[in-house]
C-alpha cells in the first residue's frame, strides 16, 4: 500500500515537474539568448558570462558580486535580476545543512529578483509589444517562479507557470531559429515528456502539455551546445544526464571530461568523470579520478549536496566492483540507496545500481542479499545478456533460469522491505 501511494505521488511530481524541467536553466536560457557576434558588442552579456563563469568555478560569492555590479549599472533592464535569481534558485535547490535563516533569505530573494523581472518586463512590452527580450525575460521569470513553487509543493501554480514559460519560449524560437541559447529548456522538454511514463504522458497531455520528441530534444541540446553564446556548458550538463538514460557511454565520457578539464575546481563536475572513465573501462585512471575528488572534499563526502553525494557513491560502488573490492562496493551502493530516500523526490536508483549491488554480494557469497537485489534489479527491468555466465554468480547458475527471471518481471508490485 505505501509503495502505492509512494508510486502516485511520484507519477504526480513527474507531471507537474514536467514543464518546469524545461525551465530549470530559465534564469540562463530565457534570460536573452543572443547571437555570438552580438554578444561580444553587449557588455551585459560579457559580464553575465563572467557571473556564470564564476559560479561555475564555484566561487558563487563573486558571481553574486558581478550580478550586483550589472544591476547597478542597468538597473531598468530585467537581465541581471533574472540571472541572480537564477543563482540564488539553484542555491536554494542545493541547500546542505542549512539553517532556516538562510532558506527564509532565499526564498525572499528569489520571490523578489524575479517578482522585479516580471514588472520590469511588463512594462517594456507595453512600450514596445516586439521586444523580444522582455519577452524572455518575462517567461524566465515564470520558469524561475514555477521551479520555486514547485520545491514547495504548490504544484499546480507551479505548473501553469512552468507552462506559460514554455509557450513564451516557443514562440520566440519561432520566430528566429538562431536565437541557440533559448533550445536549451525546449530540448530538456522535448527529451523528457517523450521519456516519461505512459500514464504522466496522458495527464500532461490532458492537461494541454506539447508532446515530446526524443530526437528532436536531443538535436536542440546539441545545437546549444555547439554554438550557443551563454550555454554550452548548461547544454552539456543536460547532456549528460541524456547520455546516461541513452547508455550513450561514449557521449557521457567525453561530455563529462570536457566539464572536468574545464572547470577542475567544479566538484560536481569532477563527480560525473569517475562514471565515464569506468564506463570507458579506464579502471585506473578513473580511480585517480576519484582520489581527486576525495582530495577536494578532504574525504569528507557530507561536504556535498544530497544529490551530489548519493551520485559519488553510485559512481564509487561500480568502480570498487571493478576492482574487486566487493565490500566497499556494497557500502557505496548501500549508502546511495539509504541517501536517496532522504530527500524529496527521491534521487532516482538505476536498475544498473542494483544489479551491481547484488553482484557485490554475490562475490561476498552472501546468496540471500545477492538474490534480493537481483531481484530488485529485474522488476526495474535491469538488462543483461547472459549474467548469469558473470564470474560471481557461477554459484549460483542453478538458481538462475529464463523461467524464474520471467516471473520476476511479470511481477507488478513488490513487497516492501527494509531496502
Amino acid at each position: 500500500m505505501m509503495s502505492s501511494k509512494l508510486n502516485k505521488t511520484v507519477t504526480f511530481y513527474c507531471l507537474f515537474s514536467l514543464l518546469l524541467s524545461s525551465t530549470l536553466f530559465c534564469n540562463f536560457s530565457n534570460a536573452e539568448s543572443i547571437k555570438q557576434s552580438d554578444a561580444q558588442q553587449n557588455p551585459l552579456i560579457e559580464k553575465i558570462k563572467l557571473a556564470m563563469d564564476a559560479n561555475y568555478r564555484m566561487d558563487s560569492e563573486r558571481s553574486e558580486d558581478i550580478f550586483n555590479e550589472a544591476i547597478g549599472e542597468w538597473p531598468e533592464d530585467p537581465m541581471p535580476y533574472l540571472f541572480k535569481g537564477g543563482l540564488y534558485l539553484n542555491k536554494y535547490r542545493y541547500l546542505n545543512d542549512n539553517t532556516e535563516e538562510e532558506r527564509t533569505r532565499l526564498k525572499e530573494q528569489i520571490l523578489y529578483l524575479n517578482n522585479k523581472v516580471i514588472d520590469i518586463a511588463r512594462k517594456r512590452i507595453k512600450e514596445d509589444p516586439d521586444d523580444v527580450k522582455a519577452y524572455y525575460c518575462l517567461g524566465g521569470a515564470n520558469g524561475n517562479l514555477g521551479r520555486f513553487y514547485i520545491l514547495n509543493g504548490k504544484w499546480l501554480r507551479g505548473y501553469w507557470k512552468g507552462k506559460k514559460a514554455f509557450k513564451i519560449l516557443e514562440k520566440i524560437v519561432e520566430k528566429d531559429h538562431e536565437y541557440y541559447d533559448a533550445y536549451v529548456g525546449l530540448g530538456i522538454y522535448h527529451f523528457s515528456s517523450a521519456t516519461l511514463p505512459k500514464v504522466v504522458k496522458v495527464l500532461s497531455f490532458l492537461l494541454g502539455g506539447p508532446k515530446g520528441d526524443k530526437e528532436k530534444g536531443v538535436k536542440e541540446l546539441k545545437l546549444v551546445r555547439d554554438n550557443g553564446t551563454l550555454l554550452p556548458a548548461e547544454a552539456r550538463r543536460v547532456l549528460l544526464r541524456v547520455f546516461r538514460f541513452e547508455k550513450d557511454w561514449n557521449g557521457f565520457y567525453h561530455t563529462s571530461k570536457w566539464l572536468a578539464e574545464q572547470y577542475p575546481e567544479n566538484i560536481n563536475f569532477q563527480i560525473p568523470y569517475i562514471y565515464g572513465l569506468t564506463k570507458e573501462r579506464q579502471y585506473s585512471d578513473a580511480q585517480y579520478q576519484l582520489s581527486k575528488v576525495d582530495s577536494l572534499l578532504k574525504n569528507d563526502p557530507s561536504r556535498l549536496p544530497l544529490s551530489v553525494r548519493v551520485k559519488y557513491y553510485r559512481y564509487s560502488g561500480l568502480l570498487n566492483y571493478n576492482f574487486g573490492e566487493y565490500s566497499k562496493s556494497v557500502q557505496s551502493y548501500l549508502n546511495a540507496i539509504d541517501l536517496s530516500r532522504t530527500k524529496w523526490p527521491p534521487e532516482r536508483i538505476w536498475p544498473e545500481d542494483y544489479y551491481y549491488l547484488a553482484t557485490a554480494y554475490a562475490g561476498l557469497k552472501k546468496e540471500k542479499e545477492a538474490f534480493k537485489f537481483l531481484r530488485k534489479a529485474i522488476i526495474k527491468d535491469w538488462k543483461m545478456v547472459n549474467f548469469e555466465e558473470q564470474p560471481e554468480w557461477q554459484p549460483y547458475r542453478h538458481s538462475i533460469t529464463n523461467r524464474a527471471v520471467s516471473q520476476i518481471r511479470m511481477k507488478e508490485t513488490e513487497k516492501p522491505d527494509d531496502k
